[in-house]
């Protein structure tokens, strides 16, 4: 095989590569959606956090489940996973009878149309005062059904202060 026959494959090879690749992009559908705006997703889960505040407030458990996708999962500190959203309802039931309340802001937030991360400060507390845990946390929230769920949730809590 000469450099010439060689160099007349290599050209035949990059010119069919070059007129088909247009062609095989033709059949692929044209996203006519909006970019995504990292600020409306941000309003948005603010006032996500605010429906948490006031489900934890009310002790509305329906509202609590209703935040959660259906396959969600809680990492726990030191314990199994909570798994699926009945779960995690029933494990929020305690805090119900607990009178817990929260408050949590949002400190950083990343992600795209699909998918949130969110990371965060705030306080858990019984509404009597009996007792407080502050920390920081990590949501991940998944669009469904054009409803941002929390899909994965952890909590760090902060040292104890010594009294």
């Amino acid at each position: 095989m000469t450099f010439s026959s060689s160099l007349n494959k290599i050209t035949n090879l990059v010119l069919i590569t070059f007129f088909t690749l247009p062609l095989v992009n033709c059949n692929q559908p044209v996203n006519s959606t909006t970019p995504f705006d990292l600020e409306k997703a941000k309003s948005e889960i603010t006032s996500r956090l605010r429906t948490y505040e006031d489900a934890m407030d009310n002790g509305d458990i329906a509202a609590f489940g209703n935040l959660y996708a259906e396959d969600a999962e809680i990492f726990h500190d030191g314990s199994p996973s909570t798994i699926g959203r009945q779960n995690i309802i029933k494990g929020f039931e305690g805090w119900v009878r607990d009178s817990v309340i929260g408050s949590f802001t949002t400190t950083g937030l990343w992600g795209n149309e699909d998918l949130l991360v969110e990371q965060g400060t705030g306080y858990f507390a019984q509404a009597s005062g009996k007792w407080k845990a502050t920390g920081k946390y990590l949501l991940v929230w998944k669009k469904v059904d054009g409803e941002w769920k929390i899909f994965r949730d952890t909590w760090f809590a902060d040292p104890k202060d010594e009294e």
